[in-house]
């Protein structure tokens, strides 16, 4: 590899470093005057914006999270990165309680090309800065050099309180850089944003921005080329005579069609980062393009104030928790999409088969009011390992029974059982009303299992070692509200389901989840709130596992991972929290697991196999 290849990795990876190290950290102060704005700098389409708002203080609480994590943390490092780029101890006139901001590309030149990145640091004294060992001073057109290997390999030009570094080979977009703010009529990506947007983007530690609309323009043609190269493949198997157990070429069509909707739909996509001592928060922004499809659905008021609060029902030790509170319209939505993936795994079904599972789908919205809480356990005594307790709003109860009984037989008669079976499965679905009464209140049983079509297959019989013989579900509808339970002892906790909704619901709120909330308090408001315990679903995870798994310890004393989604104004805003007591123990975890895959280590477990049986304690 030549050296003229090595400047800009060196520049982006330089960038790229202080990016990644300031990541998230604490919270900044309010949103910079226009002035001093690096956004106004930055054209209005610009691909791929990075920005780092107040770099000392931010890596100072990107630090905080990290102790006894990282203890080296990231201030030192990216301070001595600055300072080696520039070629000496430190980074001599760098503001670093300023922002710096890395984006691409660079206008100018024939087409495109994301080689041309663009890093703005900002300068709280220009002439000092000149002091630095690898800048050279500037020429007559305002062109400063900074020497890689003793080698031009980056080129600067200053722009107000900020400078301006890119590849030597691009100095001519520096040339130009100064009209992209002083021409009329030019716009920059400061003046592209709305104004929820800039404040993310100027009042969050580290912010990332992608115009999906430029992302359409450069790479969909490219990718729709894939697709149609796939599809070539996949017809030519065919012609081969090479069994596929779905049709390809409809389910390639609809994933194209999906892929359109994403580019020609979604406005831009955005991520913020802001971590603390205690956690380290992201949120995602993906807002549609106005007057589309997607801007209508993610416009549709979702909230349902009306219903109950069904966060109590959640609970401790769960590997998943989650409360929806969506509308009929998106949920309808949604199920749209995985109904076109089912029709198109079913190829050339009949039509009133197609027609059927579509009514299906609209009906099991029909049923629900649009609330519900879902906690799944792990039990890896049980087969499957896992507990789940549902709680849902009910608006039609006999419909619901119409439900279950089509859905029983269209899983098991029809084209989608016959799908199932081209992917060696037989499903069963049986329903048992009126199983048992408690309390006054009927109770059914639901059973669902998927057979292998060949036992001998291995990954059916690895199938029938994760499921065991099935699924056994108890249901019932109390107060409005359906309520379900599965696992080792479904009666039981049916029982004490029933015995909790009559009592008018649960008095307080899980500790756990309690500290979840503590920690996105908007998440009470919005559409979409739940917890994810890495540890605990992993735990599901190696019970679920075709082959035995060493013993091995896995526990979690925090509740895990928080998310919320809000959905309105046609954007998706998702919020999700890394509490750093949840990071420690996936970090002792893994070193646990490490350890026990060493060979020579106390508890270390030796791999087992044909012809090679577990060691006894003591046996070398």
């Amino acid at each position: 590899m030549t050296h003229s290849h090595r400047i800009p990795k060196a520049l982006v990876v330089w960038a790229l470093l202080v990016a990644l190290g300031a990541a998230g950290a604490g919270v900044v102060g309010a949103a910079q005057s226009a002035v001093g704005d690096p956004l106004r700098i930055i054209p209005a389409d610009a691909m791929f914006c990075v920005r780092i708002n107040k770099l000392s203080a931010s890596l100072g609480q990107m630090d905080q999270f990290l102790t006894d994590i990282f203890p080296a943390g990231v201030s030192l490092p990216v301070r001595s990165q600055m300072g080696k780029f520039l070629g000496g101890p430190e980074a001599a006139g760098v503001d670093m309680a300023g922002d710096i901001v890395v984006f691409w590309p660079l206008p100018g030149g024939e087409k495109p090309d994301l080689k041309r990145v663009g890093v703005l640091i900002p300068v709280s004294d220009f002439q000092q800065f000149l002091t630095n060992p690898n800048v050279v001073k500037p020429d007559a057109q305002g062109i400063l050099r900074l020497n890689i290997e003793g080698k031009p390999g980056v080129a600067g030009i200053r722009m107000g309180n900020y400078l301006l570094l890119t590849r030597a080979a691009d100095q001519q977009a520096l040339v130009e850089a100064k009209s992209w703010t002083s021409s009329a009529g030019a716009a920059s990506l400061a003046q592209r944003l709305s104004p929820d947007e800039l404040k993310r983007a100027t009042g969050t530690p580290a912010w990332v921005y992608a115009n999906i609309q430029i992302v359409a323009k450069m790479y969909g043609p490219a990718l729709q080329q894939k697709i149609k190269e796939a599809q070539a493949t996949f017809q030519k198997m065919q012609t081969q005579g090479q069994p596929l157990p779905f049709q390809p070429q409809e389910m390639l069509g609809m994933y194209t069609s999906l892929l359109n909707t994403l580019l020609q739909e979604t406005q831009f996509v955005s991520l913020s980062l802001e971590p603390s001592a205690t956690a380290i928060r992201l949120a995602s922004v993906v807002a549609a393009l106005p007057n589309t499809e997607m801007a209508k659905t993610l416009s549709t008021n979702s909230a349902q104030p009306q219903q109950p609060n069904l966060v109590g029902y959640l609970d401790n030790g769960a590997a998943m928790n989650i409360v929806l509170n969506l509308s009929p319209a998106l949920l309808k939505s949604g199920l749209a999409k995985c109904t076109d993936l089912l029709t198109a795994m079913m190829g050339d079904a009949p039509k009133e088969e197609v027609a059927k599972l579509r009514q299906l789908m609209t009906d099991s919205i029909d049923v629900l009011g649009g609330s519900l809480a879902m906690s799944m356990s792990t039990n890896p005594a049980s087969k499957p390992p896992l507990e789940v307790k549902y709680v849902a709003t009910l608006k039609d109860r006999q419909k619901l029974y119409q439900v279950l009984e089509q859905s029983a037989k269209m899983m098991t008669e029809g084209a989608l059982a016959e799908v199932n079976k081209k992917l060696g499965i037989q499903m069963r679905f049986d329903v048992k009303r009126n199983v048992e009464t408690y309390k006054d209140v009927p109770i059914d049983a639901l059973f669902f299992a998927m057979q292998p079509t060949d036992a001998s297959r291995p990954d059916m019989q690895a199938m029938k070692m994760m499921f065991g013989e099935g699924f056994e579900l108890r249901l019932a509808t109390v107060n409005n509200l359906l309520v379900y339970t599965m696992g080792a002892n479904p009666q039981q906790k049916i029982h004490a389901l029933i015995d909790q909704v009559k009592a008018g619901g649960p008095t307080q709120t899980a500790t756990e989840v309690q500290a979840a909330l503590n920690l996105l308090p908007e998440a009470r408001k919005v559409e979409v709130f739940g917890t994810y315990n890495f540890l605990r679903l992993m735990q599901l995870g190696m019970a679920f596992a075709p082959v035995p798994m060493p013993a091995m310890e896995v526990s979690s004393q925090s509740g895990g991972i928080t998310f919320s989604g809000d959905i309105g104004d046609g954007k998706l805003v998702t919020n999700v929290a890394v509490p750093k007591q949840h990071a420690l123990e996936i970090m002792g975890a893994i070193m646990k697991m490490q350890q026990q895959m060493q060979p020579g280590q106390p508890g270390a477990q030796p791999p087992t196999g044909p012809g090679k049986p577990a060691r006894k304690p003591g046996e070398t």
